[in-house]
């Protein structure tokens, strides 16, 4: 917990990657720290890139797109990069 608490400290934004459902799992676990207790260092708001909140399918198509992707991983980075640049550009 503490290493994850320094880097939000120094980068302020905090992407969080889990294959379970985004309730009650390990990334849901995270951002609550991080809110808790470095709120203040964020400079973006704490995004969650976790399976969405329904039954892991059967089908192995529909289970390819079930679990996060690179895409999926790669668009919530660079949200969270961008996060107010927009406005300051502005």
């Amino acid at each position: 917990a503490e290493t994850i608490l320094e880097t939000v400290e120094e980068t302020g934004r905090l992407v969080v990657v889990d294959e379970a459902h985004p309730r009650c799992g390990m990334a849901a676990d995270i951002a609550g720290l991080v809110a808790e207790r470095a709120f203040g260092a964020l400079r973006a708001p704490i995004r969650l890139v976790t399976a969405p909140h329904a039954p892991v399918p059967f089908s192995p198509a529909l289970e390819d797109m079930y679990i996060p992707s690179v895409a999926k991983i790669e668009a919530a980075v660079r949200e969270t990069l961008d996060y107010g640049a927009k406005a300051a550009a502005e």
